[in-house]
């Protein structure tokens, strides 16, 4: 049976129990906040855990970057989408792969790796 019209398969649980049920190690980047920031986003390919890592450009200072993590799931209450659900980039090692490719892209480039 195919999945027409971007259906996709139940595959995955619906998180739910609003902030309290955020997994540990992971960031809320609330949509609110998602507002300050270019639409489309960069992604540093980085295979460990989920493949890439996503990061926003501030849409008013070019140079500060807003390092999400890799993508974990959609964070809703009461059925409406508040924010996006990602797990950090912690390690030393990860922070330097995720500079040198913002590097290749913006030179003054200035992350941050968290809110």
């Amino acid at each position: 049976m195919s999945h027409a019209y971007g259906v996709r398969p139940p595959k995955r649980s619906f998180r739910s129990g609003g902030l309290g049920s955020i997994p540990e190690g992971a960031q809320l980047i609330p949509t609110s906040v998602k507002e300050q920031y270019e639409i489309v986003p960069f992604h540093v390919y980085h295979p460990n855990p989920h493949n890439a890592i996503t990061i926003l450009r501030n849409k008013k200072s070019k140079h500060d970057w807003l390092v999400c993590g890799w993508y974990i799931d959609t964070f809703r209450e009461g059925g409406e989408v508040k924010g996006l659900l990602y797990k950090q980039v912690t390690s030393e090692a990860d922070k330097e792969t995720v500079l040198a490719e913002l590097k290749k892209q913006d030179k003054e480039a200035s992350p941050k790796f968290g809110l």
